[in-house]
């Protein structure tokens, strides 16, 4: 089949709010030599051009790329996809509906095997563990060399890119703030994702771990500092209800040289609860997935909030390679061999479903047709994340 000719333009002879859209029919024909329409349409949004996929319906072959997409959105990753690449995911999602994705998170049972967390039982007369049911398997535990213990309640967690891509570990307790520090300067980690605040309910849910103020300054056992360099809001670029507070610090360990990261500090993403979906934690990823080092992320536990962001950027960068996207349970799975039971509620499973959803709506992926089911998955998935 003879596809029609591209006209490729440079995204610097866009305005900001100018959306370039070429079109033409042109005659071909299928394998079978019956005569079609090949309909080609080309977005061009910030340098980003999508991929060229063609979709057959009703003799009509449509090219996949997304009907609009404004430049505005272009943080969205940019990768090549069409439906084809997401079908199993959404087609099962909507099958399922949320009622059969709380009932496939029940049945994937959280178990504690102890004998692969062999460190971990014996930290706990250490008192270095939060929760002694939240365990650490030994088998992708972080091991730290600069302190004088090579213990921290941390797992590499890998994704389709990376085999470190995340450093998944619990909110540090006041002994465990410079394993906290000794790990990242070790790690020459440039961020750390915080999911959690100090105190929720009522309840402390992690040290002060970092300095939050101009000219403050924190020392922890002696030879680790943390100096305050300053902080911003983390801005996205549309209305949400999300709050993300950045902060540059640095970090001095004797005998090491200084270390700069940034600190992210999701403030109200409730503990075993979720957020209000939207696009936000894809933005927030978008914005750390350059980083070579692994990516410092927590929540009190280090598994409910946490794996809620490891399976979403799991998913993204199998659309960005692009590979299939398929059932998220599997991803699951996956995630669990490596940071022990990851995932700790069923709305937290839900909303990883519903944040891909929207994005792979909002990015025009899918087709209107399915507009109706995605409105009453979220119908669903509202009230059973909220109550109404």
């Amino acid at each position: 089949m003879k596809r029609g000719s591209k006209k490729r333009a440079s995204h610097e002879e866009l305005r900001d709010d100018e959306l370039k859209e070429t079109s033409k029919t042109v005659q071909g024909k299928s394998r079978r030599g019956r005569k079609v329409k090949i309909w080609e349409s080309e977005q061009i949004s910030h340098g980003c051009l999508f991929c060229d996929g063609l979709i057959a319906k009703n003799n009509v072959i449509w090219r996949s790329h997304p009907r609009q997409v404004y430049r505005n959105w272009s943080f969205l990753y940019g990768f090549s996809s069409c439906f084809f690449q997401v079908k199993v995911f959404v087609e099962s999602t909507l099958k399922k509906g949320v009622q059969g994705l709380v009932a496939e998170f029940r049945s994937m049972k959280r178990v504690n095997d102890f004998t692969k967390m062999t460190e971990f039982v014996a930290q706990n007369a250490q008192a270095r563990n939060r929760y002694k049911d939240v365990g650490c398997l030994d088998q992708t535990r972080v091991v730290i060399s600069l302190g004088p213990s090579a213990y921290i309640h941390a797992n590499y967690v890998s994704t389709p890119n990376n085999e470190r891509r995340f450093i998944c570990t619990q909110a540090p307790l006041p002994r465990t703030c410079a394993e906290f520090w000794y790990m990242v300067v070790q790690e020459r980690a440039v961020a750390i994702l915080m999911l959690c605040n100090f105190v929720e309910m009522g309840a402390k849910k992690c040290a002060e771990y970092y300095p939050q103020q101009a000219n403050e300054i924190m020392v922890f056992d002696e030879d680790v500092t943390v100096i305050f360099k300053k902080q911003e809001p983390f801005k996205l670029p549309f209305e949400s209800k999300v709050h993300i507070m950045m902060t540059t610090l640095e970090v001095n360990i004797r005998g090491q040289q200084p270390h700069s990261c940034i600190h992210y500090h999701w403030m109200d993403w409730p503990d075993r609860g979720v957020p209000e979906a939207d696009l936000a934690p894809i933005f927030l990823l978008n914005k750390l997935k350059d980083s070579k080092a692994p990516i410092v992320v927590h929540c009190s536990a280090g598994i409910g909030r946490t794996g809620s962001i490891v399976l979403i950027q799991h998913a993204m960068e199998l659309l960005n390679k692009p590979a299939p996207l398929l059932e998220i349970s599997g991803y699951l799975e996956q995630l669990r061999m490596q940071r022990n039971n990851s995932i700790q509620t069923e709305q937290q499973y839900l909303y990883v479903h519903e944040v891909l959803l929207l994005y792979l709506k909002k990015t025009k992926y899918l087709d209107d047709a399915l507009n109706e089911h995605l409105e009453k998955f979220a119908r669903d998935y509202i009230k059973a994340t909220t109550g109404f």
